[in-house]
């Protein structure tokens, strides 16, 4: 779980050749028309513009005063996705706990359309957008919910713009506010040391002392660990019966987790707090958020983001219990 994936997206690309005959063209053909037909149903057809990855848009609710968003920027939204012919496939709206929230514009955003889409509004605007299949779902079929080859239709709703900085100034004060919670500061039961941020931003607090031995570049690193979120709640856990290995200084871990046994020694244990800029960032987002399991088993995103969504600061108890 801790290991490091790249983000790879898998983007299909259609190459369609110059026959008139070729039946990518009849399917793509008939596609567009039944968008066309929608839309003129709709009484769309004369605001609605389309760009040039096929995506159609038109404005809902403007705020022509509403912040802009810059490169990379990262967005609350709601939204609701349908079928043309009405089914609704997924809603996320102020009834839902929290605000979603991703990365716009690095390919954090699976389908890649959806990614298209929020980088059409300012803070505080609701659009609408048409997809067709190869940059919703392409052939990937969902129950009776989303078929094959289907055309989906958002309606988006922006709510806040932030940037990577106001993500980390809000992460800070949740470890501030977990230090006090976790009575990280109570040397009757923590008494090896106070904890104390390391340079890199992160906090870390020692629980046990261990020997003089420590990791140095390229050591076979052998832990235990449990990672948890702010909530407690447990997303991985590793025991003495599998611990798990990986080569000290390689990249093979989240920089978090070397920065924080780098200050280790053989057989000691500490609780790290790792921002998310340590962590996995801004992980990989699926909408609807039900068919993460699906994109992780086609590799379309990484396995990581099943249980560490985008921009979550962790915490992992960890026992060095091997260098060699």
């Amino acid at each position: 779980m801790i290991g490091k994936s790249p983000l790879i997206f898998f983007v299909i690309v259609l190459i369609i050749l110059s026959c008139k005959k070729d039946p990518e063209i009849v399917v793509d053909s008939q596609k567009s028309e039944l968008i066309e037909t929608y839309l003129d149903s709709a009484g769309l057809l004369d605001r609605v513009s389309q760009d040039t990855s096929g995506l159609y848009f038109y404005p809902i609710t403007l705020n022509p005063s509403g912040k802009t968003q810059a490169e990379g920027s990262v967005l609350k939204f709601f939204y609701q996705m349908t079928l043309l012919n009405g089914t609704i496939v997924d809603t996320y709206d102020s009834l839902d706990a929290d605000t979603l929230i991703v990365k716009q514009g690095v390919s954090a955003i699976y389908p890649v359309g959806f990614d298209y889409a929020l980088g059409y509004l300012k803070e505080g605007e609701k659009w609408g957008f048409v997809l067709p299949s190869r940059i919703a779902f392409g052939d990937f079929s969902y129950s009776t919910l989303i078929p094959e080859n289907a055309i989906i239709r958002l309606e988006i709703e922006l709510l806040e713009i932030q940037s990577e900085e106001d993500i980390l100034d809000n992460e800070l004060d949740r470890i501030n506010t977990y230090i006090t919670s976790a009575s990280l500061r109570d040397t009757v039961n923590n008494p090896y040391n106070q904890p104390e941020y390391l340079p890199s931003g992160m906090l870390f607090k020692r629980l046990r002392l261990g020997g003089s031995r420590r990791p140095g570049p390229d050591s076979l690193i052998t832990i235990t660990y449990e990672g948890r979120f702010f909530d407690e709640s447990v997303f991985d856990r590793v025991t003495n019966t599998d611990p798990f290995e990986f080569y000290f200084g390689q990249s093979q871990v989240i920089s978090g987790l070397e920065l924080g046994i780098a200050e280790m020694a053989l057989q000691e244990s500490a609780l790290l707090v790792i921002p998310s800029y340590l962590a996995y960032r801004e992980s990989a987002q699926v909408l609807p958020p039900f068919l993460t399991e699906d994109m992780i088993n086609l590799e379309i995103i990484p396995s990581y983001s099943g249980k560490v969504g985008p921009y979550q600061p962790l915490i992992f108890e960890i026992q060095l219990i091997g260098v060699n």
